[in-house]
């Protein structure tokens, strides 16, 4: 019996595999769109990074808001004061619009609903950021409006 000749064949195939895997994030829920990731940061438990209460000072807090027509940053944050403060969430975040805007989590679970509260504990004001051209990274512990949810992400692999 001749032995069969996969070799050719098998080289490609798994370059294929290699390159979808690097190249490729999770696909975003049906209906959502992106919005300003931060390909670095991550939950906790994803990048094995244990978060911890910082003694930052002070936090950034604001609602969110948002406009689907705004292809580059569909969602941002309203302060108290009413200035829109940007940020650039976790890897695989995405918003959903249907009568208002809702911002999901990597995996796809509901995070903050339009007009809920966050506050983003580690990241600092600085007055210099929070604009397009540099915005908050949402980097450390985070509170949410929606029950009271502690989340953590940090920077990974």
């Amino acid at each position: 019996m001749r032995p069969q000749r996969t070799g050719p064949l098998v080289l490609p195939a798994l370059f294929l595999v290699i390159c979808v895997a690097c190249a490729g994030h999770a696909q975003l829920p049906s209906g959502a769109i992106a919005v300003p990731t931060d390909d670095n940061l991550m939950s906790s438990a994803q990048s094995g990074i244990a978060c911890n209460a910082s003694a930052v000072v002070p936090a950034v807090t604001g609602v969110l808001a948002g406009d689907a027509s705004d292809s580059a940053w569909p969602v941002w944050l309203q302060s108290a004061d009413g200035n829109r403060l940007y940020v650039r969430w976790p890897r695989g975040f995405s918003a959903k619009f249907d009568s208002q805007v809702t911002l999901l989590d990597e995996t796809g679970a509901v995070v903050l609903h339009e007009g809920q509260p966050i506050t983003l504990e580690q990241v600092g004001v600085d007055p210099s950021l929070g604009t397009r051209q540099q915005p908050y990274v949402a980097e450390g512990l985070w509170e949410t409006g929606l029950g009271g949810v502690s989340r953590c992400y940090k920077e990974g692999g």
